[in-house]
């Protein structure tokens, strides 16, 4: 009979997690009971959980079409690193005391055309962690073994956790669309999504050119590398970023103003990456769509392959993350923090962290 193998177990049954009750509901640290794997999956002692604006908007109960899939007394937190500290019956691919990351794409059915195709990540049966399962702002987490993705040497636990998100995410839009040498690329939102697409356009060797309105973040976009960067306000020249002749505009700000921003500046014949999930329906000038001959392309995080590449990517020192250590009790005020717009790049929590 396969058992479950431990190492160095943590004392104890319970935990620390950040719990939502319900969306719209509260936002609290509890101690609850200690998940322990069924087969296929694994315990992950968590090192590192990223908060991601996704979060806010479980929160904010924000998207009523997914609400009967978000789970009640839902464990948030979806950008998972941490250590294999069990495995459960049938996982052989990971052992006790490997480093893994634990993404938002909890799993995927395997059999519809999207996942037969290289598409898992659209999959119309897929599972969520930090949405249709507990998630990772937790001293441990479950995922499944087939799911996760190991972690190479050469980055720290904080610095790899919005990359299993954030990172993955903007990395699929660009490589599906094609960036490389001779692309003009646009980023709006200068977020954790936003600075890891100014990095990834240098690697692949484009152009990008980044939006905010926040002069701060417009700043550390051309530390990374962009090749411009433009404060947003009323003032703001249009038609100048426009004459950039940008091939693909992705959107990382989760606005209707920042959709129709993309709109206005892309070139005709162009791309724009539809990254960030706004709370609501955003409207669009469909004329103009048509007159310019626009492409639209969504994007659900991305695939394991992809992940696995990204963080080879960031390993070899092409990708850093602009992170803010926080421990598990400051993810309440975290979330507030998050939903005013008032943090520059991302919040990781480190559990434990109030107690060394």
């Amino acid at each position: 009979m396969d058992t479950i193998l431990f190492l160095k177990p943590s004392e104890g049954k319970v935990m620390k997690a950040v719990k939502l009750s319900e969306p719209n509901g509260t936002v609290t640290v509890q101690e609850v009971e200690k998940p322990q794997p069924s087969a296929g999956e694994v315990l992950i002692k968590v090192e590192a959980s990223g908060l991601c604006y996704t979060d806010v908007h479980i929160c904010d109960g924000d998207w009523a079409v997914l609400d009967e899939q978000i789970k009640r007394d839902l464990t948030l937190g979806h950008e998972a690193i941490g250590i294999v500290e069990a495995v459960g019956p049938g996982v052989s691919d990971f052992v006790v005391g490997d480093r893994v990351a634990a993404p938002f794409l909890r799993s995927s059915c395997g059999k519809c055309k999207k996942c037969r195709t290289g598409h898992e990540n659209h999959c119309s049966q897929a599972t969520a962690l930090g949405m249709s399962h507990d998630g990772s702002h937790a001293d441990f987490v479950v995922a499944l073994a087939d799911y996760i993705v190991a972690v190479p040497d050469g980055i720290a636990p904080a610095q790899a956790a919005p990359l299993v998100c954030a990172g993955m995410t903007v990395y699929g839009a660009m490589r599906d669309a094609g960036v490389g040498v001779g692309t003009n690329v646009g980023v709006i939102g200068v977020g954790g999504q936003g600075l890891y697409a100014i990095q990834l356009g240098k690697v692949m060797g484009a152009k990008t050119y980044a939006m905010d309105l926040d002069a701060a973040k417009t700043e550390l976009a051309m530390e990374l590398g962009a090749d411009g960067a433009f404060i947003i306000s009323d003032d703001t020249d249009i038609a100048a970023i426009a004459y950039l002749e940008l091939d693909f505009v992705i959107v990382t700000a989760p606005s209707d103003a920042a959709h129709q921003l993309a709109l206005a500046i892309v070139a005709f014949g162009g791309t724009i990456s539809l990254c960030a999930v706004p709370a609501g329906e955003t409207p669009l000038s469909m004329p103009i769509a048509i007159f310019k001959g626009i492409t639209f392309v969504s994007q659900g995080v991305a695939t394991r392959q992809q992940l696995k590449e990204l963080l080879a990517l960031a390993a070899d020192g092409h990708i850093k993350s602009h992170v803010e250590i926080r421990p598990l009790s400051a993810a309440p005020k975290a979330i507030e923090e998050l939903r005013d717009r008032s943090i520059v790049g991302r919040v990781v929590f480190v559990p434990g962290l109030d107690q060394s």
